[in-house]
């Protein structure tokens, strides 16, 4: 699993593309003179299989701790993502003059890139004295958690939702030969090793107890 942390303008509301606004290139400035700007850009090398997105609701607009208040801007969050434009493969290409979202741009199908909503959790109430519930999808079916509470819900209802955090399954993960990734590649190869070295053990010890026997056997002559 890999964890994202995502801003979260504290006014007004982030439209349809507001989580990959979010996770796109943000300017700031805090740090910097009041006409300076520079970009933060965070870019994944290696898809897991799960996503997890935690939304930056909660804020220190001074020094003091006290003063920090939760950010209540609605975010609207995607049932399914296509995380291909977000891979350093893809920026990459990007920076050297390449066109994102052409076939050439990512390597492998689309179903490699594909995830697919299964929880959210939600904070309601404010920041001193909030309350966690969360949804979470089994079977093709939503339901809504509220400490012992568990109640049927649905896809809608989730997506309306004020996220906290999302967390998104690979649509996929069974890969073919020619699009089998490196790290998947490496730890088969590391578990075919570990197998042949268990195998040469059992034979070793196999032997050694026909040896065993054999002079068990001539002892007795």
């Amino acid at each position: 699993m890999f964890d994202i942390s995502l801003e979260v303008e504290a006014k007004g509301e982030l439209r349809e593309r507001g989580s990959h606004d979010c996770f796109l290139s943000k300017k700031v400035r805090d740090y910097l003179s009041i006409n300076a700007y520079a970009s933060k850009r965070l870019s994944i090398r290696r898809l897991p299989p799960v996503l997890s997105f935690q939304f930056k609701r909660f804020e220190h607009p001074t020094t003091d701790k006290t003063s920090a208040r939760k950010i209540e801007s609605r975010v609207r969050i995607a049932a399914r993502l296509n995380m291909a434009e977000f891979t350093t493969v893809a920026l990459k290409t990007q920076e050297k003059g390449g066109k994102a979202g052409t076939p050439s741009t990512y390597p492998g199908p689309d179903a490699m890139y594909e995830y697919d909503l299964f929880s959210v959790i939600c904070h309601e109430g404010q920041i001193d004295n909030g309350h966690y519930t969360c949804f979470t999808r089994y079977n093709d079916e939503w339901y809504r958690f509220d400490d012992e509470k568990v109640t049927h819900s649905s896809l809608g209802a989730c997506l309306k939702s004020q996220a906290y955090m999302c967390f998104y399954v690979k649509r996929h993960l069974d890969y073919k030969p020619y699009v089998l990734p490196s790290y998947v590649k490496s730890a088969r190869e590391a578990e075919a090793v570990k197998k042949e070295e268990e195998e040469k053990e059992r034979e070793k010890e196999a032997a050694a107890r026909l040896r065993e026997v054999e002079d068990a056997l001539l002892a007795t002559v």
